[in-house]
């Protein structure tokens, strides 16, 4: 070959490279291609979804430190009052306490910690009453919000009005029967050891359900932690042989490895709730689902739920398989009704399950097959006012006949398939859009692909 053709083939190459996209990803003519043309996708938001809201009679209540306490008089969920079951230990598990040989009680009070998070209006003065246990708070037992103990009739402490500061923080305190007190210090056959303690002293039942509330809005539900080193029983006394002797105090806790506590939760929608929430809680049938067209309502502490259906899911694959990039569902919060405020804030975050043949609730395959949840999604989205979720192996599962379509549930919990199914730590509640609702439309949203000659 000569010199000159060597040249000539050396420039036609150069030519050739130095056309070519800088991307070399790209594919030609995807820049000037439709969304839904590339690479044969297919993305639909025109699927049907139904929802209505159901009432949920009562969820477990789980032993931890943090409980709730109070009442709030809800614009849009009408009434709800939050009170505590617990009991109370020799702190430190001591044994064989004694108080001297004649303590006199001087006062005796509970004090509890408020952690700052509430619902409603926390100016509103409350009533807090204190009742005995009639009924051991047995370690290890599932309590339900719904669950009531046998509790002495005459109140050992009663106290109207707001939170105190103590050592710096804010906390309720409650003045106690004086008789009572006096009983745990003058016997020490009960101070021999937390067990003997607790079958003597079962511990108390503290509500505000007796409080007078006015106006919507009013009233507030309280976040409290009872594990606090403030939190506890408070007796203080004196030697009564030496009446000129300094007084003394001793804590009772409510912690340690034989607290039992346990929130008890009364939703009350026939007091003050909106119309449409109290027509689909106390619906019936297949209107709850017209009902819901809308508006649905999440509540707190698990006092309602969504049920969710995508009724056509099925015609995705009529003729040919399909395979699901994403499945969003996009909801949305109606603030024209549930405006954002500091008393009533939105939940951080929702939860999006499936429902058995039976009604039950399931995890979705999104939340049992990843660790990833920020794809499964469900975190609140301020800038845009919704909660999107992202649930594309439970709707393959669905168009390969692996997991038959019954419908889901929108419940106020975390996402993550370890905490979904606890409710009773969820304070904030939330409004979403229905179906039919023009401004707060919920959509979803379907990416996927045709396989038209899958056999």
């Amino acid at each position: 070959m000569t010199k000159l053709n060597i040249g000539i083939l050396f420039l036609l190459i150069l030519t050739v490279f130095s056309c070519k996209k800088k991307d070399d990803n790209s594919i030609l003519g995807l820049d000037v291609q439709p969304e839904n043309d590339l690479l044969g996708v297919t993305i639909s938001d025109t699927s049907s979804i139904f929802m209505h809201t159901q009432k949920v009679d009562s969820v477990r209540s789980y032993n931890d430190q943090y409980k709730y306490l109070g009442s709030n008089q809800d614009p849009i969920f009408g009434r709800t009052d939050a009170s505590i079951y617990t009991n109370f230990s020799i702190s430190n598990n001591l044994t064989n306490v004694t108080f001297g040989a004649n303590p006199i009680i001087d006062s005796a009070e509970i004090v509890i910690r408020f952690l700052g998070q509430a619902l409603g209006d926390t100016s509103t003065a409350l009533t807090y009453d204190v009742n005995l246990l009639n009924e051991s708070l047995v370690y290890g037992t599932s309590y339900y919000t719904n669950q009531h103990l046998s509790k002495s009739s005459s109140k050992i402490g009663s106290y109207t009005g707001q939170l105190k500061s103590r050592n710096g923080y804010v906390c309720l305190i409650l003045t106690i029967d004086k008789n009572m007190a006096q009983y745990i210090l003058q016997t020490p056959a009960n101070l021999i050891n937390n067990s003997t303690f607790q079958t003597a002293n079962k511990g108390f039942y503290i509500t505000t359900s007796n409080s007078s509330l006015g106006t919507p809005g009013s009233g507030a539900i309280r976040r409290f932690d009872l594990d606090d080193n403030i939190s506890g029983v408070y007796l203080y006394y004196h030697d009564g042989n030496s009446p000129s002797s300094k007084g003394q105090s001793f804590l009772f806790s409510f912690r340690g490895v034989d607290a039992v506590r346990y929130n008890h939760i009364k939703h009350n929608y026939v007091s003050g709730s909106n119309s449409n929430l109290y027509s689909q809680v106390y619906g019936a049938g297949t209107s709850d689902t017209i009902k819901g067209n809308s508006n649905v309502y999440l509540n707190c502490f698990g006092g309602t739920r969504t049920r969710v259906y995508f009724p056509y899911l099925k015609n995705f694959t009529d003729s040919q398989k399909v395979s699901i990039s994403r499945a969003e569902l996009i909801i949305k919060v109606d603030e024209t009704i549930s405006p954002y405020t500091s008393k009533y804030a939105y939940p951080a975050n929702l939860a999006l399950i499936a429902s058995s043949s039976n009604g039950t609730e399931e995890l979705v395959w999104d939340q049992l097959e990843t660790t990833d949840f920020v794809k499964y999604g469900g975190n609140y989205d301020a800038t845009n006012k919704q909660y999107v979720f992202n649930i594309a192996r439970q709707m393959q599962r669905i168009l390969d006949d692996k997991n038959v379509n019954y419908g889901f549930y929108l419940v106020n919990a975390l996402p993550n398939k370890s905490y979904v199914i606890r409710r009773d730590n969820r304070l904030e509640r939330v409004v979403i859009g229905g179906k039919s609702n023009i401004s707060y439309k919920p959509t979803f949203k379907v990416t996927y692909v045709k396989f038209p000659h899958d056999k």
